[in-house]
């Protein structure tokens, strides 16, 4: 009976020297398991923490973008902005030139320009922007120099991140006196 107690406490002995290693490396089935998931639980906290640092990051920018618009357009009150590439059309008198951007005073417009009837918008011009005068005889090819401050114009273009931005401006055009 002394031999089995002795062998069965040999054994328990044996049995807690291999398990111990295992279980304080969290080899357990259960610590393992439950490390994984904490692990996975951590990511997916961490992932979530960056995803709203870049919404608050793009949120600011788009604030930003939107208070230097107010400031070029010289308006107190602008609409809210629109997501991706819109095309506009809009009718107007141009108050200022610069070589990059036209004022026009708005007269009318499709939806994305009527929030801005009646105040001034600034209007990028690029290379691509195709300047044409209206005449009886049908409109005909101008350049930028030919535009001056007082000219009726109607504008077709895009609008991105209330970026507006010329692809045709059109001058003298009769239908748009305010």
């Amino acid at each position: 009976m002394r031999k089995s107690w002795m062998l069965l406490v040999a054994f328990a002995l044996v049995m807690l020297v291999a398990v111990t290693p295992a279980l304080a490396a969290g080899g357990g089935s259960q610590n393992g398991q439950q490390n994984q998931e904490q692990n996975q639980s951590q990511e997916q906290t961490q992932n979530q923490e960056q995803n709203q640092s870049q919404e608050q990051n793009q949120s600011q920018e788009q604030t930003q973008n939107q208070e230097q618009n107010r400031q070029r357009h010289g308006a107190a009150q602008q609409p809210a902005p629109m997501p991706g590439k819109q095309l506009f059309t809009l009718t107007g008198t141009i108050t200022a030139l610069d070589t990059d951007a036209i004022a026009v005073m708005v007269h009318n417009g499709n939806r994305f320009v009527k929030p801005y009837v009646g105040l001034g918008l600034l209007v990028q011009v690029t290379g691509d922007t195709v300047y044409r005068a209206y005449t009886p005889d049908g409109c005909v090819p101008i350049g930028f120099d030919d535009l001056e401050v007082g000219d009726t114009t109607s504008v077709r273009g895009s609008v991105i991140d209330e970026m507006f931005t010329a692809q045709r401006v059109t001058v003298d055009v009769p239908c748009c006196a305010p």
